[in-house]
């Protein structure tokens, strides 16, 4: 039976040509197949690898950018470094040398009424990049000016650094303050551009003038403006006050009436009401001339004059005109009576 079924199937390929033609193909797609499914596995783990290097070749990729992009950050940064250490370079000296410095000590401090009694330049020290010379400075004057000269000298665009700075009561010059330190001022090595910044930095502003001494016998009473900044020559008495046994002066200055009494400030020079009294006022002043401070006592009287008794030689007169009184215009508690 077999044999004859066997029969009937080769007769029908030997009768269909169709079935001859897929015959090879369809034993070839078989053979194929059995193939793929014997190197399945192998293709399958090139493809895991394959996927696993893309990876891996992608990670590298956005690491190695990260890299660059903190790479040009940090030469960025390098740069805005260097540029800042150029211009902290440029500040240690702010463009000028030693003489340049010593020229504006001395303008300033002549500015604020000071002496200089000592001022020492001590050998340069070499540093990393700079040079440090330390200055020895001992300087005379009041309080006030005193102040208002550190502020503008220890204030500027230079690097200045103080040190070992004290103050004492110049027992030699009564009224006086004694100032002494030690400066630090540096400079660069070589020539150091200056910085772009200087084109949007704004000016200094004007140092406020001090109004209270602590080191002064009147330190409690505040100088204020208004006869503070009027020479005696422009002012008259022309009245006074009494209350008690305490007198008070009517003093006129530009159409106006101020009271003073004992310790108010006057004048330009630093003066003070020592003494009021029903006829005169007494005002004690400190100048200082031909290199030495001097002190000279102002009579202000009744009659609108001034006479000045000054010490150690220095004498002076000085006469005033008359002038109206605006008896509207008596400040009380004026601008000196505290």
């Amino acid at each position: 039976m077999n044999l004859l079924h066997n029969g009937a199937w080769l007769a029908l390929i030997e009768r269909s040509r169709c079935f001859r033609c897929a015959l090879p193909f369809a034993v070839g797609l078989i053979v194929v197949g059995f193939g793929c499914l014997f190197r399945l596995p192998h293709w399958l783990q090139l493809q895991e690898e394959a996927l696993a290097r893309q990876v891996r070749l992608v990670q590298a990729h956005e690491s190695k950018a990260a890299e660059v992009l903190a790479l040009s950050q940090m030469r960025k940064g390098l740069d805005d470094a260097r540029q800042r250490l150029q211009d902290a370079r440029w500040r240690l000296a702010a463009g000028g040398d030693m003489s340049e410095l010593l020229d504006q000590l001395a303008a300033s401090g002549h500015a604020h009424g000071l002496h200089f009694e000592r001022l020492d330049v001590l050998d340069e020290i070499k540093q990393p990049g700079y040079w440090q010379t330390p200055l020895d400075v001992l300087v005379v004057g009041r309080y006030s000016g005193l102040r208002m000269w550190l502020d503008d000298w220890l204030g500027q665009a230079r690097l200045l650094r103080a040190e070992g700075l004290w103050l004492a009561a110049a027992n030699d010059r009564p009224g006086l303050l004694r100032l002494g330190m030690r400066v630090h001022a540096y400079q660069a090595d070589g020539v150091v551009p200056e910085p772009l910044f200087l084109a949007d930095s704004p000016a200094r502003g004007e140092v406020p003038p001090v109004a209270r001494d602590p080191f002064s016998v009147w330190a409690t009473r505040v100088a204020q403006a208004g006869l503070v900044s009027v020479p005696l020559a422009q002012l008259q008495m022309v009245g006074s006050l009494q209350r008690g046994r305490q007198h008070e002066a009517l003093l006129l200055a530009a159409g106006r009436l101020y009271r003073v009494r004992s310790g108010d400030r006057l004048g330009r020079d630093g003066g003070v009401v020592m003494e009021v009294g029903e006829r005169q006022l007494e005002v004690r002043e400190r100048l200082f001339l031909g290199g030495v401070w001097r002190e000279r006592t102002v009579m202000l009287t009744l009659r609108k004059s001034v006479t000045t008794e000054a010490r150690e030689g220095d004498e002076m007169a000085v006469e005033v005109g008359g002038g109206g009184v605006d008896i509207q215009s008596v400040v009380p508690g004026g601008a000196l009576s505290g």
